[in-house]
């Protein structure tokens, strides 16, 4: 058997021009369900910032994973208590931190992870996590604000494009299920790109609240009643070039949505992360060892 190349006429040739890791044979047909959850298992931390220290000009602070992949504070943005280990406080005005380089391949299946906290809950649309294209963000997750804040306090939003361009499908999910973005809570964006599937996990759940349809007729008894869940299907993505930004996102060639608030405990995987190893990060662990949480 060859891995990484052809043979033909007695030669090996046709070589992979690339990384091949984990090889698996089996003796029998494998269904998509077991493929799946193979791919899921391969979760690799690739990035892990606790922001419990920060150094030189401008403050950089470490990444706590192997990969190296430094944070860099902007603005005035600067370290103070956050909800596990330390925390980033930003102004909502200019302040952003931003990785040296991409953490993930957001064509493939990854997962990012972090506490939020507003200082006040945002009057506008604000972004926590983004990673930039040259037309659209590869992600970004922001706190969309209700029109009614006394009975809604809103809705978590992941945006998810097709393509870096001007035509591509965007994919927007939600999930309002929080009591408040002035409290601290915890996000989750998991993309499984083998299922094509994009889900939002808020304080290690997800969405799931059904329009209420007693009669069977497909059609919910409240008219005004939408259907919640905060998870979409055959959701395609690119491969984002541009540094993982925290606290603000882009639109077209201007910078804006700035986070006015904190942010503590931000990780990222090349990988789908699973229900239960969502819902053990959402726990807010002290000093948790930078490693993929145990998960089923």
């Amino acid at each position: 058997m060859y891995i990484g190349a052809g043979s033909y006429s007695g030669r090996v040739d046709n070589h992979f021009p690339g990384t091949i890791d984990d090889v698996r044979l089996f003796d029998r047909p494998v269904s998509a369900t077991e493929a799946q959850q193979l791919f899921k298992q391969r979760a690799l931390v690739k990035g892990r910032w606790t922001f419990q220290q920060a150094s030189g000009s401008p403050l950089t602070t470490p990444d706590a994973s192997a990969s190296g992949n430094d944070m860099t504070l902007n603005g005035g943005a600067q370290l103070g208590a956050g909800w596990v280990d330390g925390g980033l406080l930003l102004d909502g005005v200019n302040d952003y931190a931003a990785t040296s380089t991409v953490p993930v391949d957001t064509s493939a299946s990854f997962t990012v992870t972090a506490w939020a906290q507003a200082a006040a809950v945002p009057k506008n649309g604000v972004a926590l996590l983004s990673v930039p294209g040259a037309q659209q963000d590869a992600f970004a997750v922001r706190y969309v604000p209700s029109a009614t804040p006394d009975t809604d306090p809103g809705r978590w939003r992941i945006s998810m494009a097709s393509a870096d361009s001007k035509d591509a499908t965007i994919t927007q999910i939600e999930n309002g299920q929080f009591s408040s973005p002035a409290d601290w809570t915890h996000l989750a964006l998991v993309y499984d790109g083998f299922a094509k599937q994009l889900k939002l996990y808020v304080n290690g759940e997800l969405e799931e609240t059904a329009c209420a349809d007693t009669d069977g007729d497909g059609v919910s008894d409240d008219a005004a009643c939408t259907d919640r869940i905060s998870q979409a299907d055959n959701v395609l993505s690119f491969k984002g070039t541009q540094p993982l930004q925290l606290g603000r996102t882009k639109t077209g060639t201007t910078w804006g949505e700035y986070w006015p608030g904190a942010v503590s405990d931000v990780w990222s995987f090349q990988g789908a992360l699973t229900d239960t190893q969502v819902a053990q990060l959402a726990i807010g662990m002290p000093a948790r060892p930078t490693d993929v949480p145990g998960g089923d």
